[in-house]
């Protein structure tokens, strides 16, 4: 494995074929005070404005709550952390919205009305808007006078955005556009101010972006949708019925409407990845608190393994989902900066940086949604009982999570993009998988990794390194087979994702560990990194194997297999002991919060 050019910041996917120094993964611990203090802002907002609402948001007692409270939001500056000053915001770092982004998922209903409002229905003004419309629109936006919505979806058009029905027609005089169409599961819809249309004009192959006020003659909306959860978030279907808006209320170019849309979830995927995990961490605090707390057998609960198992992968998974978003965050940040230096402006910098880490932003928007519906599982089956009622803090985030896994993008959708993405990369030779995948095709040595606890950091990454031989052996099996027919092949798609998925989210947790022990020789670092060996090891090994049997003839497979056992094959931990070691670690500091976890 090739060891990473320092000279420039790391390319999106590029993990998979390079040893990365460890210098330039960015961690949670890496925060300056500055934007720690931000953080704490944004932390005491919630906890005496959002919070103590929550039952009262749930229950929609109030329809002018949730805009009053993105109101407050925006007199904190919270609405344009990523927007430049000259329109009101803050101009902060991406890493620092992701992390204002974390903070704000413990509130479930408010967290998806302020993410809609923040991400899909003002950035495509920031990065699409000309000057007279983000004058118009952008400041109202930031400081919250005015709310935004984002209309994409319709009936019929889910995961196929482009296939939209809505259709937009230039008056005789030129001088408006005539809207129709109907569009649903509309976050924010019944109070926004301002609508994000995409529409196709006349027989248009792709779609248009259009601004449309509200109140404008022909929208009409359904009643609020009744949701299985984020209740308290506003959702409505709406109807634009002969709505007429000028002809320069286009946002950017006619038929770039696709275009907008995939650039903008790109950022709600790897947003949504960091908004799990305040909601991650405020589960995994009531359920340390009440296993402590929860006497049965004349013990607390805390003190038997089965609770002990439950309440450590709980944790190394939220570790491991903080690993991979801020490192990814900063990957995005660096290429930032190295675009403007090479003289792009500073959206032309955002929207390429962002584009080039589709990848990494899929895998977090993947994960993230995914351990954190693991992690209220689990919450709630550690209360017993009790975590069904509605009188315990488990009801709520159970309910909540389950939509992460379906918004911006179906988790289905994002793995099949991840390798679509990687094989699309790699046919334009932006980066060099099939040439290393052929290479380790052709070599096919049996793997052989030695383990030796005095050097457990460079026997983990001799595994990792082994891994994504793994994976470049199951990869260009698959693209040689399959051919341009592999997008067909959904499940060997969605196997090989899981690979990659887990690949980056070992190594990353093992440099956030290593990095954290360098500095302060935490024992519990080396039990975090064995925990996440342990579980990631066996992901990869069973849809490595799942893979080729779908396709290979049984001496094949074989073949393949041998080799793929051969590069999953480690050092059997007493997992048992591991995660005892990590559930009692966090037993003791009663948390496991933001910072301040492992001094």
């Amino acid at each position: 494995m090739n060891k990473e050019n320092n000279s420039k910041s790391v390319i999106g996917g590029e993990f998979l074929l390079n040893e990365v120094d460890i210098s330039k993964v960015f961690i949670i611990e890496d925060f300056n005070e500055d934007q720690r203090m931000m953080a704490d802002s944004c932390n005491d907002f919630l906890e005496k404005e959002v919070i103590p609402l929550a039952e009262k948001i749930d229950n929609k007692e109030n329809p002018d709550l949730m805009p009053e409270l993105l109101t407050k939001a925006g007199e904190l500056g919270l609405l344009g952390l990523s927007i430049g000053e000259e329109y009101g915001g803050m101009n902060m770092s991406f890493n620092t919205s992701m992390l204002i982004a974390d903070i704000v998922g413990i509130t479930g209903s408010f967290s998806t009305a302020y993410g809609a409002h923040t991400g899909i229905a003002t950035l495509p003004l920031k990065y699409y808007g000309n000057d007279d419309q983000k004058e118009k629109y952008l400041n109202g936006l930031v400081s919250g006078e005015l709310k935004g919505a984002y209309c994409l979806t319709e009936p019929n058009s889910g995961s196929d955005a482009n296939s939209g029905k809505s259709r937009a027609k230039l008056s005789k005089d030129k001088s408006k556009y005539i809207i129709n169409g109907q569009k649903m599961w509309i976050s924010n819809g019944g109070f926004a101010d301002l609508f994000i249309v995409f529409a196709k004009i006349d027989n248009d192959k792709n779609l248009t972006a259009f601004i449309i006020e509200k109140g404008l003659d022909g929208i009409n909306m359904n009643p609020e949708e009744d949701k299985l959860g984020i209740k308290g978030s506003s959702t409505r279907q709406i109807f634009f019925n002969d709505v007429e808006i000028p002809s320069n209320n286009i946002l950017g170019n006619r038929e770039e409407g696709f275009k907008i849309a995939l650039n903008v979830l790109n950022i709600g995927r790897i947003k949504l990845g960091a908004g799990v995990l305040g909601g991650c961490r405020g589960v995994i605090d009531h359920s340390i608190n009440y296993s402590k707390e929860r006497i049965q057998f004349n013990l607390p609960i805390a003190s038997f393994g089965a609770i002990k198992y439950k309440l450590s992968n709980m944790i190394v998974k939220t570790f491991s989902c903080e690993s991979i978003c801020y490192r990814a965050g900063d990957d995005i940040e660096q290429k930032i900066k190295e675009f403007q230096v090479d003289g792009k402006n500073l959206n032309e910098s955002e929207l390429s940086a962002i584009e080039l880490f589709s990848v990494e932003c899929a895998i977090c928007k993947i994960y993230g949604s995914e351990i954190l519906d693991y992690v209220v599982d689990e919450g709630v089956q550690i209360y017993g009982g009790m975590g069904y009622s509605e009188e315990a803090p488990m009801a709520r985030p159970y309910r909540d999570a389950r939509i992460s896994r379906i918004y911006e993008g179906t988790n289905e959708i994002n793995r099949m993009l991840i390798v679509g993405t990687l094989l699309k990369k790699s046919i334009k030779n932006e980066i060099n998988l099939f040439k290393k995948a052929t290479k380790v095709i052709q070599d096919a040595k049996l793997k052989k990794i030695v383990y030796s606890s005095d050097n457990h950091f460079k026997s983990s990454y001799d595994l990792v390194n082994s891994l994504k031989d793994c994976f470049l052996h199951i990869f260009g099996k698959a693209a040689l087979h399959f051919n341009d027919k592999i997008k067909s092949e959904q499940e060997v798609m969605m196997n090989i994702a899981d690979v990659i998925i887990s690949i980056y989210v070992l190594e990353s947790t093992l440099k956030r560990c290593q990095k954290i022990y360098l500095n302060n020789k935490n024992k519990i670092m080396i039990e975090i990194s064995k925990a996440s060996i342990y579980a990631n090891i066996s992901i990869i090994k069973h849809h490595s194997i799942e893979s080729v049997i779908s396709y290979m003839d049984k001496n094949d497979a074989r073949k393949s297999i041998d080799f793929i056992n051969s590069c999953t094959e480690f050092e059997n931990f007493n997992i048992k002991e591991v995660n005892r070691n990590i559930a009692n670690y966090f037993l003791d500091k009663k948390s496991y919060s933001l910072f301040n976890n492992f001094k």
